[in-house]
């Protein structure tokens, strides 16, 4: 695994949320050795052998591993439950990342009725060796199993619940992590041992994988503390909404950015609101515009309807208005 933080969040008018994805330990000094006929150093991709057969390669060899067998099952279920399959959430890629894109449909006839909708693809570097192809895996799987979608549209959304989630939450940056800790140790313990990085999330006393160690790991900044400040400058936030900071060295950077985790979330939270808010504002102008010409609900109705928008814009776009 390597000490990059994958995380990209790609929007367009119907808003991209990419997640942010963590490599914490070095993948040119991670060797496993699995007594198969597979070539863990060879790249996974095999062009003569096609994409199905290459990923099923790799996914074969997951399950050999217990936490990788549960970890497909989980993501099976939620492939299942929209329904599809898990094959068909699993794709090739440039990079490995799990892309989750969030959807608004409004009628331009009523803009102020909206629905969302979420869709989930996990896509595998198919530049990777076999053995960091298969830890990706374990990585965006546990991205698309767990992490539960986020709204940028609701009046809840701040900016420390965004750094929050993706690093700490359920399925986000550090529970990926520790799931490819896991897959690695299970598949070659002695590999294992030689992972510097993997040892920085066990507790020295019960020998055991912590989550709070890791949490303190991706939140360190080390030298990219004043870059950290300048964006909390620029926006007028409160640096005490962010107690877990750390000035220790930074080993999660992030790939899309080149800045340890927590200054590259900071840097995802303005696009992504800065896309969210001029959505909005030209929703409100939508309203605004047939507030006096559509009939198909009485004034009052369109007129409050207006109002609610323009609060919840107010309150989550003063920073971002266009």
């Amino acid at each position: 695994m390597s000490v990059l933080s994958k995380s990209l969040i790609l929007f367009s008018f119907l808003l991209f949320l990419q997640s942010v994805e963590a490599k914490s330990f070095e993948r040119r000094q991670r060797v496993i050795h699995i007594e198969s006929d597979i070539d863990w150093n060879a790249t996974w991709y095999n062009t003569k052998d096609g994409k199905k057969v290459s990923l099923d390669r790799v996914i074969k060899s997951l399950s050999s591993s217990k936490t990788g067998k549960l970890i497909l099952e989980k993501a099976s279920l939620k492939a299942r439950s929209v329904g599809s399959t898990l094959r068909e959430v699993i794709d090739v890629g440039n990079s490995s990342l799990t892309d989750t894109t969030l959807i608004r449909k409004f009628s331009p006839d009523n803009p102020a009725d909206i629905h969302y909708q979420t869709k989930s693809k996990v896509y595998l570097n198919k530049g990777l060796s076999f053995k960091d192809a298969v830890l990706d895996l374990a990585h965006e799987l546990t991205h698309y199993s767990y992490r539960d979608p986020f709204n940028p549209y609701v009046s809840k959304f701040t900016v420390d619940q965004f750094v929050s989630s993706v690093i700490e939450g359920r399925g986000g940056e550090v529970d990926a992590y520790l799931i490819e800790c896991r897959v690695l140790k299970e598949l070659k313990p002695r590999s294992f041992s030689s992972s510097s990085n993997c040892k920085n999330v066990i507790d020295p006393i019960t020998g055991k994988f912590s989550k709070q160690l890791g949490i303190e790991k991706f939140y360190d900044v080390g030298q990219y503390f004043g870059d950290f400040d300048e964006i909390l400058n620029k926006y007028g936030w409160d640096k005490t909404r962010f107690p877990k900071l750390g000035k220790g060295e930074a080993l999660y950077i992030s790939s899309a950015y080149g800045l340890p985790y927590p200054v590259a979330a900071l840097s995802e939270f303005t696009t992504i609101m800065g896309k969210a808010c001029e959505n909005d504002y030209n929703r409100l102008a939508m309203m605004r515009d047939g507030l006096s010409t559509n009939s198909r609900f009485p004034a009052s109705v369109a007129h409050g309807k207006f109002k609610n928008l323009y609060a919840s814009y107010k309150t989550r776009c003063s920073q971002f208005r266009p």
